[in-house]
């Protein structure tokens, strides 16, 4: 249930539904005179938002940002408030790369002090892997490039970390059921997407930690174990 939750969660598109409903309201009154639709209408921006945050309790987090950070950007004047110009946005881009920088740093020193059973690196290509017997933790680095690793075989005694960094790259990690998986990962302009079930207390922990930059990250079950 919580995968389908997460797959399509209801929240947002009640949020969508009452959007539309109150614009067709605001329309309708509009045309029989009770109410000036454009002093509402033009705080369109609002439903944006909510429907951003509507996406945090299901942990969609690029979707949550996309959707408030665009709302914001259109309120703003409203607010009375300087909007910044596209251009300048953009012009922000040196800080994506010190960003991935900052974060090949941190996974290369937090790597050298674990045990480790595996190192999946993918730059400019790919790197398909299938992990076997007793998972004690590693590390995907994906640049340009994807990691598609398969845990289905794979075991873990009570908790492993798996350290990730996609940068304008995607990593697919495929977990076997009865994996807790936990999601330590930050996302900066890109998305982070785990379609598990959730695991009884006191299942084998799979920690997730790292970043995703311009790219994408999803965890999921094996094919052959979809209902």
């Amino acid at each position: 249930m919580a995968r389908d939750l997460r797959r399509d969660p209801p929240l947002p598109r009640l949020v969508f539904g009452l959007a539309v409903l109150a614009a067709g309201v605001i329309f309708w009154l509009d045309r029989i005179g009770s109410i000036e639709g454009r002093d509402y209408l033009e705080w369109w921006p609002l439903a944006l938002i909510v429907l951003g945050l509507a996406n945090l309790p299901y942990r969609r987090w690029f979707t949550a940002a996309f959707w408030t950070v665009v709302g914001t950007y259109f309120l703003l004047p409203l607010l009375g408030l300087p909007r910044l110009h596209l251009w300048r946005i953009i012009g922000l881009w040196p800080l994506i790369i010190s960003a991935g920088g900052v974060a090949l740093i941190v996974q290369a020193l937090r790597s050298a002090h674990r045990p480790s059973s595996l190192r999946a690196v993918a730059v400019m290509g790919g790197n398909v892997r299938k992990v076997g017997a007793q998972f004690q933790g590693g590390e995907a680095l994906a640049v340009m490039g994807g990691c598609d690793l398969d845990f289905s075989k794979a075991t873990i005694v009570g908790e492993a970390i798996i350290d990730v960094l996609a940068f304008w790259g995607a990593i697919a990690l495929r977990v076997p059921r009865g994996w807790q998986v936990v999601d330590e990962v930050t996302p900066i302009l890109g998305g982070y997407d785990d379609k598990t079930e959730r695991a009884p207390d006191g299942a084998p922990r799979l920690i997730v930690r790292g970043a995703v930059i311009g790219a994408g990250i999803e965890v999921r079950h094996p094919k052959e174990d979809a209902d």
